[in-house]
Parts: structure tokens; sequence; C-alpha cells
């Protein structure tokens, strides 16, 4: 998890403004790309100069350039004022993904891989543990088919979490029937429900608890930590771990960009990677037959679909809830 400013960023009388020097390298690595390098080659020639990432370290890599490149704040929004052009953004989205999906000579792909070369990588959340679904080969299958699981599916060569499996044209199909419905009722993406899995409340620390309540025992002597730079420390650690775990209400913002996607949209009957990528937030997907899409607001809508590992049982059921939605 990134703990920092992001590069080209700094916090100056409380607000976030940009540092010009720094912004400079930004704006460096996005007209590197779009002109044709790779991102190797310039986190090669960034290393190479002593450049500085955003750790303030001169070690650069694939990773930490394509960290900036799909960073959407470089854009601008609410919190941080606009480094690059909306364009440049775009295209340099455009050719990362292209190169990506050119990179995607074989069909082994590894359970844990990171390259997020697949529109569902990292969005698919199991609806029975809470883990992220990765994308798998059935290499027992003669045409080697890929389909989605739970990574806890197998914990110590064995059996863990029994969650459904789905394939890239449940979840295409699914997306499409989504958007579709969205078209015909408008209302869905005004109506914020409470996120599955959500995390709400601080790690205890008694020690943080104590200070936090009681911020005048640091200057008394004997009462608090012996070492007042330990107290300090442990003010810090707690002002950071609530800034971690903090999150603005971007509910406004985030359903004006919901709009502006959806706006000059009023059919769809493929699926749309851009799209995609531009408003779901992640989709849980649940043994019961229920797909959760959940939208960059917050707001969520469900369809129903058909797990390809189930028991006759289960297929009934799943035929049910595909009624039900239809």
């Amino acid at each position: 998890m990134q703990r920092h400013m992001p590069l080209g960023y700094k916090i100056s009388d409380g607000s976030i403004t940009i540092d010009s020097e720094k912004a400079d390298i930004v704006k460096m690595i996005f007209s590197s790309f779009i002109s044709g390098k790779s991102m190797m080659k310039i986190s090669q020639e960034l290393t190479k100069a002593g450049v500085l990432n955003a750790s303030g370290k001169p070690s650069w890599n694939h990773c930490s350039v394509g960290n900036i490149l799909k960073n959407i704040k470089y854009i601008g929004d609410e919190y941080h004022p606009a480094v690059i052009t909306e364009n440049d953004y775009r295209t340099a989205e455009t050719i990362r993904q292209e190169r990506a999906r050119q990179l995607n000579h074989s069909n082994n792909y590894l359970a844990n891989s990171k390259t997020g070369i697949y529109p569902f990588s990292g969005k698919l959340i199991c609806g029975e543990c809470g883990a992220i679904f990765k994308r798998y080969t059935e290499h027992h299958n003669a045409n080697k088919k890929c389909n989605w699981k739970c990574k806890r599916y197998i914990v110590n060569n064995r059996v863990c979490c029994r969650s459904a499996v789905i394939d890239d044209a449940q979840l295409e199909q699914a997306f499409t029937d989504i958007v579709k419905k969205v078209l015909e009722e408008p209302k869905l993406i005004y109506t914020r429900y409470p996120r599955p899995h959500e995390i709400s409340s601080l790690p205890d620390n008694p020690k943080i608890r104590k200070l936090s309540n009681n911020p005048e025992l640091i200057y008394k002597s004997g009462q608090s930590c012996s070492d007042p730079r330990e107290a300090v420390r442990l003010l810090f650690d707690n002002a950071a771990e609530e800034y971690m775990n903090c999150s603005a209400d971007d509910f406004t913002y985030q359903t004006n960009k919901l709009k502006n996607s959806l706006n000059d949209i009023t059919s769809v009957e493929a699926f749309d990677r851009g799209l995609f990528l531009q408003i779901i937030r992640n989709i849980t997907i649940y043994t019961s037959g229920i797909l959760r899409f959940e939208f960059i607001n917050g707001t969520a809508a469900e369809t129903a679909y058909e797990s390809n590992r189930k028991t006759k049982k289960e297929r009934l059921k799943c035929r049910e809830q595909e009624e039900r939605y239809q």
C-alpha cells in the first residue's frame, strides 16, 4: 500500500499543491511513454540519472513507472491539482493497455501474476471469504480454458474456500447486462449501500489510545513515556494510522464521473473494456448465483450468473436467480 504523497505533490498550508520540480518528472514520464519508450526503458533512464522516486530513493523499475502512468489523480480531482492533461492520461492508458494485451502471448497465466493485463484483475471479490479472485488456466482441459477462482480456493493443498468459478465470457456478459439495467433505471447509480467486507474501525493500540485521549501526558514526566521521543513516535503512528484508514466522501464527484461516462451511451451489445475500467470499482461473486457490481461512486447493481462449478441443486437455484433478475 502506498503510504506517501504521489510524486509531484506536496502539502503546503494544509492543502495539496504541485511540487514543480517533481511534477516535471511526472510530465517527462508521460511524455516519454506516449512518444514510444517502454516503462522499463524509462525506469532505467531515471535510475541512471539519479532521479528520486516518491520514496526519495534513486531507484526505479517497471512497476514504479507504471504506477505513475495509472494514477488518475494526475489529471486533477477535488483534492489534487492537475499535473497533466486528461488527454495525455487517456492516451498513455490506451497505449499501456494495448501493450499489455500484445504481451499476452501465452495462456499459461500464473495465478499470482500482478501484471494486470486482464480488465477483471484485482476487481473480483469472493462473496464467501472476501479474498480476491485469480485467473487460472485449466491445464487438464484440452482447450486450456481459463477460469476465475478465489485465491483461497486451495490453501496448503487443501480446499479452503468453496467459492464459485466464473470465466471471462460470463463476466463480460454480466457487465453488459448491468449497463443495460442502468440505462433503463438511472436511479440505480444514486443509492448507496454498505460495502461487503468493509473495515470500519482502526486497529486498537492501548498506548496510542492513551496518548490520543490524554496528549497532556506527554509533557508530564514520569506519567507516560519516559522518553519524549517515544511519545512523539506513538502520536505520529496514530496519526498515520488514522490517515491511512480515513476516506473522503467523494460520492458527488464520482457520481458525476459515472454519469459522464454513461451520457453518450444509448445501447450496449458487446463488452466495452474501457467503459468497464472507468465505471466499475469491483465485482463481488456469490455462490448463490449473484454478481454484485459496485460502481466507482459506491452504488451497486446485481445480476445473476451460472457458476462453472456446482451441484445439480445449485444449478437449479442459479436458474431461479436468473429468472428473478430477468
